[in-house]
């Protein structure tokens, strides 16, 4: 993370004899080592294990422990807290090896993923040298606890920067307010200071306690969600200025423990849910007793693993061991097809990473060190602005261009990307090689599907902390009926058909849906985050008398025809049917083990890979059928005929791409099959007129 600690080492630190306490005013050693532990454990995790293995959550407390010490002496001795040049400094030191990286990153992206990820890519990188990148991924409901590895971003690993950069800007302001408060109340700062941190720290945990409850992959990235864990190592620093006096015994058992617990944290936690609410306590904790036990000289003590030259060298370039390790491992993952890493290529990304990580170290960071005297701050200022400036202009230049490209391929979409207007059958058309296929992979910006309209407040308030997709058709107070969308991204894809429908007929439509949480009975799924959703859903259909539903009515697997009706669909129909609600459910898209675009840049789209047979896909039948008979308020749609015609599912359908990843349609694909959606539904409509409102 942050370079933390000085870059010289002097010899023969780690024979120091063992002062009675941790002194607060001189080099840490053991800190220094202990930072190579987190970014070993962060790698590993990575690497082979997967989740979270509570290195970063060391890495982020290490840095708010050694920012307060500094700040309160400068507090205490008078000197101020100089926040420009602070903020000059440490922004200057941090930026240039994140640029090296990203700009690397990009280049590696650019020649060896699929055209896909390039335009996501670009925002990432921009995001991420804005220090903005947690927020990008959170409202992006990235799932950082994903078992397939080589589908994230090659700047996930950024987002722990971001959060650490927003609070090097706030934390100077809170300890220069401490200063402040110091002088008026005639109070020590240290005082102060421990009020206002012990204040941040109830705040935050109890907020990040219940937003992990509530909507752990969005709390995961919340800035506000990790504020209590740099308040902790501000306290822990407040303590150690006051001096904390422990026998030697003592610390010889807390440096131990504290290292056994960060070292099995991920091990014997359940961090798959649970981080950053009160799980992240164990390893915080963890590193709380290494720092209090200090520097023993003791050779059995954990101090003399950590302050062996081998990890003090490494926890020098810890900072950009860090930054490389996750572009390396993913750019693997992706070259080579893989989920993980095996055993063997393992160990090799972990030794690049740290040959990389090394180098960057030397040739960049160190190099590039702020200097000091009266020209420095604006050296430093300097240096940030072409940092920033190094990846935000290229990056601009290349979304104009793709953004060119894609409006020049819609211009001609009508005539040369028919889409499955192919399929009416009324269409003379033939395919030209010459001729691009729609929409660009390189760009998904506008390809999820959304209503004209955001939710008004109220309704967004209704869903509180979920981050749910809530759009809508502007309110028409005279309409007959009111019809929502819920469910996942399957039912949110079909968007453009629901709202064709709900426009002929005059209703009023609203969509809230979120992303792998199927509309189900609560009892049938295991997710809590969903668990707790549907029930706000239900609530609402039956407080806001909700009319009709759209919703997905089946599954379909990525291995083998596995298609079922979706879990509880049934029961979910005689429930609303007892309260008068109609449930139009369309059957499932096929779903792929592998990300179509990826197929298409490897193989081309006419591989037999990238168009597989339909039985291979779908059933024979649609299951949901069997559910038509027993229950008069469910619209069996299907348009599978559309997506998988003539027996097979194929890649593209009058020169547009069907699929935009492993299981979603893109937007622009869907809205070729709304006039045939609409035709199909009207049909159905007249069989079920007694049950479906508004005639």
């Amino acid at each position: 993370m942050s370079r933390l600690l000085p870059a010289e080492l002097s010899a023969g630190t780690d024979r120091a004899p063992a002062p009675p306490a941790p002194a607060a005013h001189r080099f840490r050693p053991e800190v220094q080592g202990l930072r190579t532990v987190a970014v070993l454990l962060v790698a590993v995790y990575h690497v082979w294990i997967g989740g979270v293995s509570g290195g970063v959550d060391v890495f982020l407390f290490i840095s708010a422990f050694l920012m307060t010490l500094s700040f309160v002496r400068r507090l205490e001795n008078g000197t101020g807290p100089q926040l420009g040049r602070y903020w000059a400094r440490t922004f200057s030191r941090l930026l240039p090896p994140v640029v090296v990286t990203v700009l690397g990153t990009l280049v590696a992206v650019r020649l060896l993923f699929p055209s896909d990820r390039w335009y996501a890519a670009i925002e990432e990188a921009a995001a991420t040298v804005l220090y903005a990148q947690n927020w990008v991924l959170a409202f992006n409901a990235v799932d950082y606890y994903a078992a397939d590895t080589s589908q994230a971003s090659p700047f996930q690993h950024f987002w722990s920067l971001s959060v650490q950069g927003q609070v090097f800007l706030l934390w100077p302001l809170l300890l220069a307010l401490c200063g402040l408060l110091a002088r008026r109340t005639r109070q020590p700062v240290g005082r102060v200071a421990a009020v206002v941190f012990g204040a941040v720290f109830l705040a935050s945990f109890v907020f990040s306690v219940v937003s992990t409850n509530h909507e752990q992959a969005f709390a995961y990235f919340d800035t506000r969600a990790r504020l209590w864990e740099f308040a902790l190592g501000s306290l822990l620093a407040l303590a150690v200025l006051r001096g904390v006096s422990l026998p030697g015994a003592l610390r010889l058992v807390l440096g131990w423990t504290g290292l056994v617990a960060i070292a099995v944290c991920g091990l014997v936690l359940d961090v798959q849910g649970s981080f950053p609410g009160w799980a992240a306590l164990w390893p915080l904790t963890g590193a709380a007793l290494v720092i209090l036990a200090g520097h023993t000289g003791d050779p059995r003590g954990a101090d003399a693993l950590l302050t062996r030259r081998p990890l003090l060298v490494l926890g020098e370039a810890s900072y950009a061991v860090y930054l490389v390790h996750w572009p390396v491992l993913v750019t693997y993952l992706v070259v080579t097809d893989r989920e993980k890493a095996t055993l063997l290529h393992g160990l090799v990304i972990l030794l690049a990473s740290i040959v990389l990580g090394v180098l960057v170290h030397r040739l960049v960071e160190r190099p590039l060190r702020p200097g000091t005297g009266a020209r420095a701050v604006l050296r430093q200022l300097g240096l940030i602005v072409l940092c920033v400036a190094l990846v935000l202009v290229p990056a601009a230049g290349a979304r104009v261009v793709l953004d060119r490209h894609a409006q020049e391929a819609a211009a001609r979409a009508a005539v040369e990307n028919p889409g499955a207007a192919v399929l009416a059958g009324d269409l003379a058309w033939q395919q030209d090689p010459a001729v691009p296929t729609i929409p660009n992979p390189l760009v998904r910006e506008g390809q999820w599907a959304t209503l004209p309209e955001k939710c008004d407040d109220a309704t967004q308030d209704w869903f509180g902390d979920h981050v749910v997709a809530c759009t809508a058709l502007p309110v028409d107070p005279d309409a007959e009926v009111d019809a929502m969308v819920v469910g996942n991204s399957h039912a949110e894809q079909w968007l453009p058909a629901f709202q064709r429908v709900a426009e002929d007929r005059g209703w009023n439509l609203l969509s809230a849906v979120k992303g792998a949480c199927r509309y189900q009975p609560v009892e049938t799924t295991d997710e809590t985050e969903c668990q707790e959703l549907i029930r706000l859903t239900d609530q609402y259909i039956e407080e806001q008398d909700i009319d009709v539903v759209f919703t997905t009515s089946t599954v379909t697997s990525t291995d083998g025809p596995g298609e079922e009706i979706a879990p509880g669909f049934a029961q979910l129909l005689d429930d609303l049917d007892e309260r008068g609600v109609t449930v139009v459910g369309i059957r499932d898209n096929p779903r792929f083990s592998f990300n179509m675009v990826t197929c298409i840049d490897q193989d081309g789209p006419d591989a037999a890979r990238c168009n597989p047979p339909r039985e291979q896909k779908l059933a024979p039948q649609n299951p949901a059928d069997a559910l038509e008979a027993a229950h008069g308020n469910f619209v069996n749609v299907d348009m599978s005929d559309w997506i998988c015609p003539d027996g097979t599912c194929p890649s593209r359908i009058g020169n547009r791409w069907v699929y935009m990843d492993d299981n979603h349609m893109p937007h622009d694909y869907v809205v070729t099959m709304v006039p045939a959606f609409a035709e199909q539904f009207d049909r159905l409509a007249e069989g079920r007129a007694q049950s479906l409102p508004g005639g």
